[in-house]
Formats: C-alpha cells, structure tokens, sequence
C-alpha cells in the first residue's frame, strides 16, 4: 500500500512538475516574443522620425513638411496597430495552450486522487481480511485451547473419581 501511495504522489508531482516547466516555456517564449515585436516597433517608429528630421532639412515649404509628418505619424500609428492585433492574437493563443495545460493537468490530478481512493480501498480491505483472518485463528486456536483444557479436565475428574473408589 505504503509503495502504491508513493508511486501515486510520484506520479502527481511527476505531472505538476512537467505543468510547470511547460507554463514557464510557454511564458519565457511569449515574453521574447513581445519584448522583440515591442523593440522592432520602437525601432522602426525611431527610423522613421529621423527620416523625418533629415527630410524636415529639406523641405521647400510647410505644407510639405506638414504633409511628411503625417505619413510618419500615420505610419507609425498602422505600425502599432498592426503590432497591438499581433500581440493579442498571441496572447489569446498563449491563453488557450495555458488552459490547455491546466485542464490536462485538471484530469491527471483527477485520476490520482481516483487511484488514491481505489489504493486506500484496497488496502482497507486487506486490513480487514487480515484482521478477519488473524482472530479467526485466534478463536480457533482459543477453541482448541479451551477444548483440550476440558478434556484433559474430565480425564482428570475420571482418574480422581476411579482413584477415589478404589480407596
């Protein structure tokens, strides 16, 4: 019983471990996910403000300049955007494998706690036929016991009677 129990909470701490390690791979990853989309960005919105610094040197009027901002600053904005539907999208797909994940480990934990209960069942069972067993043969050794002490109590009466009528 003792070693099915162990091999039960081996078993249990075998699957949360390996829950955990996938949750932790699966955040690392979407962490360098985010972190290089949110720095490609960045990066790509900088390029595009110096662009407009140099081209800012070279305009011949304002309504020229006035016209490059906006594109850098529409450019920038669809960027985002665009960055902002990628993350959420991968955020929902990290969100289902982490449900995923928790409903596998859901159902493992619901299956050990199945087996403890059957290994406890059993081993209660055991118990009991061993006890069952064990003054079983106790009264059976109690009955014999008993029985030769009677017996050996009426050869005993019958010498003393057989002695006693001889004298």
């Amino acid at each position: 019983m003792q070693n099915e129990m162990m091999n039960i909470v081996k078993q249990f701490n075998d699957s949360a471990m390996a829950s955990a390690k996938k949750i932790g791979e699966l955040n690392m990853k979407t962490f360098e996910t985010l972190a290089t989309k949110q720095a490609d960005l960045v990066k790509s919105c900088v390029e595009m403000g110096t662009k407009n610094a140099e081209a800012a040197t070279k305009v011949k009027d304002l309504t020229e300049l006035n016209t490059m901002q906006q594109e850098v600053t529409r450019t920038c904005g669809e960027k985002w955007v665009a960055n902002m539907r990628e993350a959420t999208e991968m955020l929902t797909s990290v969100r289902d494998e982490l449900t995923a994940i928790m409903e596998e480990a859901a159902k493992y934990t619901q299956s050990g706690a199945e087996q403890a209960v059957e290994a406890g069942k059993k081993a209660a069972t055991e118990a009991v036929e061993k006890t069952t067993a064990a003054v079983e043969k106790a009264s059976a050794e109690v009955v014999e016991m008993t029985k030769e002490a009677a017996d050996k109590a009426v050869d005993a009466t019958k010498k003393a009677a057989a002695k006693a009528k001889v004298a």
